[in-house]
């Protein structure tokens, strides 16, 4: 990231190739962490192994595979988590701590760090990225040459196609897209590149959209389990 004063950092968790980030402070080594779950003990390490202490969670939506391990972390952490109220209002999730948000929102980190709460529906009603900074974490909104199915409870492809134009409109081309799974040939991205070979961000109208992101779907599924979860 071009701000010397903040970092985002990435690894992957769990059986469906998900993305974990610590974004912080430098001068304060302070940071959040963005979608915990699979292994809290794992995420711990990896803050001290960066030498930075986890103040904040921020959910990007409510799906088991990005908040299966918040009360987990709370139980060793005491600290607020973030959702944006129309995440918590379709999905009723509810954890200890819990702060309710509204698009827009502002959240300080240490020194140098801001955190804009975007709201990007379409995955699921309360669908939230990031912004931090020159860069974006988008959640299960946009991957790397994709973004989040439409067919789960909840999910929108005609108000998907207007969040994804949306992003790719009203931010700078050069911003970096962190997404919240590995499904990609590479792990980070900007929107200039998205524009030129994401193909979800080809079509010119809803129609053609929606008709390539419900190909083979059947409306109102549900997230299936993991699997070897117990």
């Amino acid at each position: 990231m071009s701000d010397e004063g903040i970092f985002v950092h990435q690894f992957e968790l769990g059986p469906w190739d998900n993305f974990i980030y610590l974004v912080g402070d430098k001068a304060t080594r302070t940071c959040a962490v963005v979608d915990p779950a699979w292994d809290a003990d794992f995420i711990l390490k990896e803050a001290e192994a960066l030498g930075v202490d986890i103040t904040h969670v921020l959910c990007t939506h409510s799906h088991f595979d990005h908040v299966n391990r918040v009360d987990a972390l709370l139980d060793k952490r005491d600290i607020p988590v973030h959702m944006l109220g129309e995440e918590i209002d379709f999905s009723g999730f509810r954890s200890e701590n819990l702060e309710r948000h509204r698009p827009g929102d502002l959240l300080h980190i240490g020194k140098h760090l801001e955190i804009t709460f975007m709201h990007t529906p379409g995955h699921t009603p309360g669908s939230t990225t990031y912004r931090i900074a020159d860069a974006v974490v988008t959640g299960d909104t946009m991957f790397v040459q994709g973004c989040g199915r439409c067919d789960f409870v909840g999910g929108d492809p005609e108000v998907m196609f207007g969040t994804l134009k949306g992003l790719v409109e009203s931010l700078p081309r050069d911003t970096r897209m962190y997404p919240g799974h590995n499904y990609g040939p590479v792990t980070v991205s900007t929107l200039d590149e998205e524009l030129a070979e994401n193909p979800y961000l080809q079509h010119a109208t809803v129609a053609d959209f929606v008709a390539h992101r419900m190909e083979g779907k059947t409306p109102g599924a549900h997230l299936p389990p993991p699997p070897d979860w117990p």
